[in-house]
């Protein structure tokens, strides 16, 4: 059984999907599966389901809602609901959960660093981030959700960047350039991106470009935001301005 929860919410077995369509279900299951294998507080999953603003009957209520996700993974042998006075645990066993993986791939990445293993802490990090299918807990109500989402995306953004460093370390810079200009788009005020893409586009003899982005981006900036860009991205330009020799600029020292 598949439980994903970087993305939309979704149980999958052999047979298909299970559905889960009711709000508060969705929120009970996301909630017991951030902490899966772990016991989560009655207190946190009231706080979570009812975002802070229970009812009288919450814990009965709660109940229920465990109840019948119990009936709903009754027949599979791998999942089991656990409940003790003080919480409640969803045990998974063998069963793929996409937070999981990202996180086993991501540290099989840093490891690989350690070891010296550039290429293979590429390929690491590219397993991870094929783990997300778009914003995580997506369909999940409530705003204690959205800040977990939140942290779970700077994950996502922090293996990027870790990614794209390693691929232009590697002279990977014309490979991953496209693939620059599509994160930039979807995070455009993550001036790291930029600088990254700056950089990968002046690293492929492409000047023009790369202060081309840097002049789109701080006025993106300025309207929107009504600051200038970081000191590190502008030292970029300055340093591309100043014809300082592609192989010479790194972004190394600001990512770490």
């Amino acid at each position: 059984m598949n439980f994903a929860i970087l993305g939309a919410l979704e149980v999958k077995h052999p047979g298909g999907k299970i559905h889960i369509t009711a709000p508060k279900q969705k929120s009970v299951l996301a909630t017991l599966l951030l902490d899966a294998d772990r016991e989560v507080p009655v207190e946190r999953l009231v706080d979570y389901v009812w975002d802070r603003r229970p009812p009288t009957a919450a814990q009965t209520t709660l109940q229920s809602y465990v109840y019948r996700l119990r009936q709903l993974f009754g027949p599979m042998p791998d999942v089991h609901l656990q409940s003790s006075a003080s919480g409640y645990a969803i045990e998974i066993g063998s069963c793929v959960l996409d937070l999981r993986y990202f996180q086993d791939q991501v540290t099989e990445a840093h490891e690989q660093i350690k070891n010296g293993n550039k290429t293979n802490a590429v390929a690491a990090f590219r397993r991870a981030l094929s783990a997300w299918r778009g914003n995580a807990l997506a369909g999940v109500p409530g705003d204690l959700m959205r800040q977990e989402a939140c942290l779970l995306d700077n994950q996502r953004i922090a293996a990027y960047e870790e990614l794209m460093n390693l691929e232009l370390d590697l002279g990977n810079h014309r490979r991953v350039i496209p693939e620059l200009h599509k994160v930039v788009a979807e995070y455009p005020f993550h001036e790291v991106f930029v600088a990254q893409l700056v950089l990968a586009l002046y690293r492929s003899g492409r000047q023009a470009e790369a202060l081309q982005n840097y002049a789109l981006v701080r006025r993106r900036l300025r309207d929107q935001l009504g600051i200038e860009p970081g000191a590190e991205l502008q030292q970029l330009q300055k340093a591309i301005l100043g014809r300082v020799p592609a192989s010479e600029i790194t972004l190394v020292s600001w990512l770490c």
